[in-house]
């Protein structure tokens, strides 16, 4: 005897108002397995969406509560894209571990120039994530500038920089700290989060700085730093308290120091030097990168792929034409 059989049977035994019961149970539990794998609404993030059919070869849905129809990747940073999740997440784990675009291409047997979208559309994305778009520094932390040189990567030198072409690894015309090189402004909680934003050449003034860590610093913080004048400008912008590490007594060389800070450094001109320089015009993205990724890569690749990956209330999509318009960087 079959189990369809067996099972026959012994419904055949149950009273009707057992039929009924068990009726009604079965389409409690095939309403339930109807809704499973049904996101919420990213528009009003309703709970009520049901299966609509497919568009492009997506699953489609219509939402019960605001009418309005989305498909899988809705919202996320595979929309309009032709490459699968399993692409992006490659993608998305290259760009935080530091990897090359070339890397990438190659292995994933996609175009430079794709991929190059792909990854700017990523870091475009965790720029707005608020997990690094609203970093506040907090407790004790450490603030310093480091410079890279300006860069032209990718692009004709414009005449009106007034210099040739450098090779990869050559120094600047000027000796010390001038207009050519950029001006990276970091800071980084002893024990917690990072923070890196540029917005001039040469050593940054009072008001760019203030600009800079407003909304970044934790009224109450104790901020460490080496001595320049401009950072006296944080403690009416910001409410924290400035120490200057520059000239410390014996007993306060252990606990007053830069050595957090000066290992962010380290790590962002390794990443810069293996990238063989960034264009200045993209730098900040790539600060937003560096940051959320010191001491945090291998967790942050899960944070991305799931926030970035899934559908949800957040729209993350940019186009290619973001990728060359949005938010660059002028200095």
């Amino acid at each position: 005897m079959t189990g369809l059989e067996e099972l026959t049977r012994c419904i055949k035994k149950l009273s009707a108002d057992a039929v009924n019961t068990l009726l009604d149970m079965v389409k409690i539990l095939l309403a339930s397995q109807n809704t499973i794998g049904i996101p919420d609404c990213p528009y009003c993030s309703g709970t009520k969406a049901i299966r609509y059919g497919h568009k492009c070869g997506k699953q489609r849905f219509l939402c019960k509560q605001c009418g309005r129809t989305f498909v899988t990747t809705t919202h996320t940073i595979m929309s309009q894209s032709h490459f699968s999740e399993a692409v992006w997440q490659e993608v998305i784990s290259d760009t935080v571990q530091g990897n090359a675009i070339d890397y990438s291409a190659k292995k994933l047997g996609i175009n430079h120039r794709t991929v190059f979208d792909m990854r700017h559309k990523v870091l475009l994305a965790l720029q707005e994530l608020p997990e690094t778009e609203h970093i506040l520094l907090d407790g004790v932390s450490e603030l310093d500038e480091t410079f890279v040189l300006e860069c032209y990567k990718g692009k004709t030198l414009p005449e009106a920089v007034g210099r040739k072409a450098r090779k990869h690894g050559a120094k600047a015309q000027k000796r010390g700290i001038s207009n050519e090189y950029v001006c990276i402004c970091t800071g980084i909680q002893r024990k917690g989060d990072a923070y890196a934003a540029t917005a001039n050449r040469a050593k940054p003034d009072a008001e760019e700085l203030a600009g800079l860590f407003a909304g970044h610093i934790a009224q109450g913080t104790l901020v460490l730093c080496d001595g320049l004048k401009s950072y006296n400008s944080l403690p009416a912008a910001t409410g924290c308290t400035v120490k200057d590490c520059h000239d410390l007594t014996e007993e306060e060389k252990g606990f007053f120091h830069l050595n957090t800070v000066n290992g962010f450094h380290s790590f962002i001109k390794r990443r810069y030097d293996f990238y063989r320089g960034v264009a200045t015009k993209y730098l900040n993205r790539y600060n937003a990168l560096f940051a959320a990724t010191y001491n945090n890569a291998a967790i942050l690749v899960e944070q991305l792929c799931h926030a970035l990956l899934n559908v949800g209330s957040a729209d993350h999509y940019h186009s290619s034409r973001d990728v060359r318009k949005l938010r660059l960087l002028a200095v």
